[in-house]
């Protein structure tokens, strides 16, 4: 796969890209779906919808580790795109240096604070609280893996290299998918089995990809093994999308304590939302992809400063995100209760369920809108932008949401009919940014001089 993209047909290196890209998130995304399929079936209903219970909190945890990631690829990629080799294996350690620290900080956090979260911040209802505390506890553990392998899979995409994380999540994958059989119907360890099976693979994919990216690209390697002026850059740059992220969380945790509140009256609400938000985040693959890829191909071509490159390629990108969405959201709102049901859900829960993921498959459109631009701001270093016009919406989404419940207006349909809402304000914000021209004066190769 070529490596370089500041030359040659910008659709055709972001597809290429962003292929791999794409089949390495959909296979991240099984493993949330896998367990809920194999928990939801051969466990219980119950024991499923515990279990998503706890999801804001893995976006949680995850946010940290996503943002300061995107900080690493801007720079690195930057870095590769001027030509700057000699500042790649400095860049890389300190890189895997931060990540590793604040990995072993929220692991410890995670196995500690895990229950108090869930019951004081989420609202579990007790009745679900041991499954779903137990589940984060144990898939705590692993977050030090995980937040390593984001480092080095945003390293291999700022060198062009998105094939290879494709190959490390498809071995995690197969292993977790195997593991979560044996752990939950052999063993018969339940919810505590789907997320043991999560952290061995996790750990498995973040030892394979650092031993590939050390010995595929020599370079990489550096005498001197920390710099402070890089590491307060790449946490300059990935914070506030870490800051921004993990905000998003906590709304995503408000709308999922606002339909907990409603398991008492209607049973089942809770199981068909967390299936349909599963969903969800399968349709947002190659939206992230595209994303990813228009990200390093701009953050190379800014750093070769190749401004019209950068904007061909986004033009490329909304064309191939939209056509993508637009058909996947048609054959989800077709199959809805099908794909619904493999969860185990049944009656009120899939009819929950299915009237839900079809209302959103009508505008994952416009989510398709927002990310792609903001994958050309990401690599831009324009990551400020990004961050308030996500926040936006997930303000607009919180308040329109509380409000409709408080006022009776609606019932936990808010949780999820506000959403799009709050995406055409992101769009508004993300759009105008681009045309104004902002993002132009964000490149970060240049302000590092040669050592």
């Amino acid at each position: 796969m070529k490596k370089d993209m500041t030359s040659g047909k910008e659709w055709k290196l972001i597809l290429l890209f962003t292929l791999p890209i794409m089949a390495g998130n959909l296979l991240q995304q099984l493993y949330n779906v896998i367990d809920g399929i194999i928990v939801g079936n051969f466990v219980s209903e119950h024991a499923f919808a515990s279990v998503t219970t706890g999801a804001p909190l893995v976006f949680l945890y995850l946010s940290l580790a996503i943002g300061l990631s995107i900080g690493v690829n801007i720079v690195v990629s930057q870095f590769y795109g001027a030509g700057k080799t000699d500042k790649l294996g400095v860049s890389i350690d300190t890189a895997l240096t931060l990540l590793g620290i604040c990995g072993i900080i929220l692991t410890t956090l995670g196995v500690i604070f895990s229950e108090t979260l869930l019951r004081a911040f989420l609202y579990v209802p007790e009745a679900k609280l041991p499954d779903a505390a137990r589940y984060m506890q144990i898939y705590s553990l692993g977050l030090f893996f995980t937040f390593m392998y984001n480092g080095i899979a945003a390293i291999l995409r700022g060198l062009g290299d998105s094939k290879a994380t494709l190959y490390f999540l498809l071995i995690a994958t197969v292993l977790s998918t195997i593991l979560t059989f044996v752990f939950v119907l052999a063993v018969r360890w339940g919810v505590a089995g789907a997320a043991f099976s999560t952290v061995l693979a996790q750990a498995v994919c973040a030892i394979v990809s650092y031993v590939y990216l050390r010995k595929r690209y020599p370079y990489t390697r550096s005498d001197k093994h920390w710099d402070r002026s890089i590491a307060i850059t790449m946490a300059k740059l990935g914070m506030p999308i870490a800051i921004q992220l993990c905000i998003v969380s906590v709304g995503n945790g408000a709308m999922q304590r606002l339909v907990n509140d409603f398991e008492s009256t209607i049973p089942g609400v809770v199981a068909a939302y967390g299936a349909a938000m599963r969903l969800d985040l399968l349709v947002f693959v190659p939206i992230m992809g595209f994303q990813s890829g228009l990200a390093s191909f701009t953050g190379q071509n800014m750093g070769a400063g190749k401004l019209d490159r950068v904007k061909r390629g986004l033009r490329a990108s909304i064309a191939m995100s939209m056509i993508v969405t637009v058909v996947l959201s048609a054959l989800l709102y077709i199959f809805a209760e099908n794909v619904i049901s493999f969860f185990g859900l049944a009656d009120t829960s899939l009819i929950l369920g299915t009237s839900i993921i079809r209302f959103m498959t009508l505008f994952f459109w416009m989510f398709a809108a927002f990310q792609t631009l903001s994958g050309l701001l990401q690599g831009a270093g324009d990551t400020i932008l990004i961050s308030i016009s996500t926040l936006t919406a997930l303000i607009i989404r919180i308040v329109i949401g509380y409000l409709s419940v408080h006022m009776g207006w609606m019932g936990p349909e808010a949780a999820w009919i506000a959403m799009p809402i709050g995406w055409v304000f992101a769009i508004i914000i993300t759009f105008t940014r681009y045309f104004t021209g902002g993002w132009k004066t964000k490149a970060v190769a240049g302000r590092f001089k040669r050592v």
